[in-house]
């Protein structure tokens, strides 16, 4: 995907793979280099790529979480390496465009104003998280932003639920996280006259057959929340408009169709895969890279790319992840080195 939306815009990039399971003085040395144009970054490095930037974004600090790194001028003739999370930008934009497709006559903006109403005659505009891990930290604060507060947590663990809690405390100060235990918890909260209007579900636990009472029991609240009366909200919103079928956006994509998915599709909500959402922080990488920009509103600008390098790229990328993996693929896997192996971990700087 990234090197299809390279050649489109006529540049000479190349996005290639530096395959480490951790970080060296050769790779920082690379990143300083000026062969270097920016970088995606993944786990097991998402935070500990953090102490070795010039700059963090305020989305990387509060998720404690750098899946980008963006090469920006400073104006002298250097650049500083700025680290951001488009995972964020990537389940937020995810759910913009379909929300699109539901109003395709409406204005919908891609800015920080893209905002559902807090609170309205119909209750509040609520958001829910099924997970307890990284992801779900990036898709609590991607509602946030979308204007949704409380954001429910289902979760199997108690101890998850508080060092989500823990780690995001700014979310305290815009209506909290409220734990969903069980299909009691879903009728307290979100059944009835002034209750919570649940407008988005985020799905971020793997896609395997539960196990344990504690799993089915996530399994039954989910479908207890699935069930739950939904009626357009009658007050008018000035920005985003409500959704006519409520949006799942499940991240997991292998199987294409989870469980969740086929629930949730079973039960009339409009359901986005998690192909989407990669796409769509990839989107926000090229935006960034393009920009020498690390900001948010640069990663939601359409206008960078344009609609035809990113319905080519969407289309492209979905023919060759719904494909089986081809031979060449499949020795690349089994062929890949660890540039790091023998090496020692760079020292983080002193800050």
């Amino acid at each position: 995907m990234q090197n299809h939306c390279f050649r489109a815009l006529g540049t000479q990039k190349m996005f290639s793979l530096w395959s480490t399971s951790k970080i060296t003085e050769e790779m920082l040395a690379f990143l300083r280099s000026d062969e270097f144009g920016g970088s995606a970054v993944t786990m097991p490095l998402k935070t500990a790529i953090i102490p070795f930037l010039d700059e963090l974004s305020s989305e990387t600090k509060l998720t404690n979480a750098c899946n980008t790194i963006v090469k920006v001028p400073t104006g002298d003739g250097k650049f500083k390496l700025v680290g951001q999370n488009t995972d964020i930008l990537g389940i937020r934009n995810a759910l913009l465009s379909a929300l699109r497709e539901q109003h395709p006559s409406r204005f919908i903006p891609s800015d920080a104003s893209a905002t559902f109403p807090a609170v309205s005659t119909d209750g509040a505009s609520a958001g829910l998280v099924i997970g307890g891990g990284a992801t779900t930290r990036f898709a609590a604060h991607a509602l946030t932003l979308l204007g949704l507060s409380p954001i429910f947590l289902v979760n199997r663990d108690v101890g998850e639920v508080r060092a989500v809690m823990d780690a995001m405390p700014h979310l305290s100060k815009r209506g909290g996280i409220i734990h969903l235990r069980d299909p009691a918890g879903v009728e307290k909260y979100l059944v009835g006259p002034g209750k919570a209007k649940l407008l988005v579900i985020v799905g971020c636990i793997p896609s395997f057959a539960p196990q344990t009472y504690e799993e089915r029991m996530v399994h039954t609240t989910v479908s207890a929340v699935l069930t739950t009366p939904y009626i357009v909200p009658t007050t008018p919103s000035t920005v985003l408009p409500y959704p006519t079928r409520r949006l799942f956006l499940e991240m997991p994509y292998k199987p294409l169709h989870t469980t969740m998915y086929q629930v949730a599709a079973a039960h009339g909500w409009h359901v986005i895969d998690g192909i989407e959402a990669m796409i769509e922080q990839g989107y926000a990488q090229q935006r960034m890279f393009a920009r020498g920009e690390a900001t948010m509103s640069v990663g939601s600008d359409p206008t960078i790319l344009g609609p035809e390098i990113e319905q080519s790229a969407r289309r492209d990328t979905r023919t060759r992840l719904l494909l089986p993996q081809t031979p060449e693929e499949l020795e690349a896997i089994k062929n890949e080195v660890d540039r790091a192996h023998g090496e020692e971990a760079a020292a983080p700087p002193w800050k």
